[in-house]
């Protein structure tokens, strides 16, 4: 007799992790980001003196990885029941350029601000010391866009390539309503350096639903 497909096992994996689980992932994100802009928040007056900015590199570190973990912890969980294997190379080849490359940032932000700071510098080292900290994001960005041409599973990177495409169009949203806010004095000035941490916020939350082929 053929088996009934509404019937599953006890012992056969679950194939998703439910909606409960993802709202309660997105939370922890969100709140995460909230308290990582709240800390900020309160560092910046103090980033004058070299412990000030020791805090806010600090609050970099531990904000990265935060969302680094909390990242894992679906592919963790998945990989517990037997749905997931061992990290494939395209995404260990992401994690080796990815990482270092904010650990780079974070110690070249600290530097500059403090350098700039006590050296007050002028003409082409200002130039040099304010670029400085961009380089290693400029890598974070490339190993980014490296991970979707190095997949080799086609619906894998079908949904990197749709996931990249909300982001973009999101952060795109978000920074052109805030501009115009802000040029009626709506809302504070923002920096265009969140334009970055707006995007991978956006990606992270596109990644978490099945984005379908629109047709």
């Amino acid at each position: 007799m053929a088996a009934d497909p509404t019937q599953i096992t006890a012992d056969e994996p679950r194939t998703g992790l439910g909606p409960i689980f993802w709202a309660a992932w997105l939370a922890s994100m969100l709140s995460i980001s909230g308290l990582f802009v709240a800390a900020m928040w309160w560092i910046t007056p103090q980033m004058e003196s070299l412990p000030g900015m020791a805090m806010g590199g600090l609050a970099v570190i531990v904000f990265t990885g935060g969302l680094i973990g909390l990242s894992m912890i679906p592919y963790r969980l998945r990989q517990k029941r037997g749905i997931e294997g061992q990290m494939r190379a395209p995404y260990r080849r992401y994690a080796l350029r990815f990482l270092p490359a904010m650990f780079g940032y974070v110690v070249l932000l600290m530097l500059a601000v403090w350098y700039a700071k006590q050296a007050a510098p002028t003409g082409i080292v200002a130039w040099a010391i304010a670029i400085a900290p961009a380089l290693p994001l400029l890598l974070a960005i490339r190993a980014i866009f490296l991970l979707p041409r190095e997949e080799d599973d086609e619906y894998q990177r079908d949904r990197l390539y749709r996931a990249y495409a909300w982001a973009t169009g999101a952060t795109l949203a978000i920074c052109t309503i805030w501009g115009f806010l802000d040029m009626f004095s709506v809302v504070s000035h923002a920096e265009m350096w969140v334009a970055f941490p707006i995007w991978a916020m956006c990606m992270g939350i596109a990644r978490c639903f099945p984005l379908g082929s629109g047709k």
